[in-house]
This record gives structure tokens, C-alpha cells and sequence, in this order.
């Protein structure tokens, strides 16, 4: 999808995403927000706790302790970014 949209801030500083843009981002639950060259960019986040990424990455046999220490890595890197 490479449609150019206007979306409307609230006073809350909340944004609506239209239904056709959550349908082709695959219906996330949580978007990883990051500010690129002055842009917004939004992507899905896979996970946005360690006891989701437990349910989703369990079932692949990846450990509760192996996620930690995957995070740990990542923060270590500079990778996580929260906003």
C-alpha cells in the first residue's frame, strides 16, 4: 500500500489509523513509533511486553531466559528505543 493520507491529531495527541491501513499492517496490536529524518514512522511490534513475546515466541521453543537476554543485547546495542 503506498497511499498519501491525512490524519487528524487529537487535542489528546491521538491518531486514528483508517481500517485499510491497520488491515495491510496486519491488524497489530501495538506499533513501534520511532522519528526518522523528521518523519513518523510506525511499524507493527511483534510483542509489547516479555510476557507476550513468551506466548508468541514459546511456541517455537524459545525460553523466557532467552528473550531476556536477547533484550538485554538489544538494549546494549542502542536498539531499544521506547517513546
Amino acid at each position: 500500500m503506498s497511499e498519501i493520507g491525512l490524519l487528524k491529531v487529537s487535542t489528546q495527541g491521538q491518531v486514528t489509523l483508517r481500517r485499510a491501513v491497520r488491515k495491510a499492517l496486519g491488524d497489530p496490536r501495538h506499533l513501534e513509533a520511532r522519528i526518522e529524518n523528521g518523519a513518523l514512522v510506525l511499524r507493527p511490534a511483534i510483542a509489547a511486553t516479555l510476557d507476550e513475546a513468551v506466548l508468541l515466541f514459546g511456541k517455537q521453543g524459545i525460553t523466557r531466559d532467552v528473550l531476556v537476554e536477547a533484550l538485554r543485547a538489544v538494549k546494549a546495542r542502542g536498539g531499544h528505543r521506547s517513546g
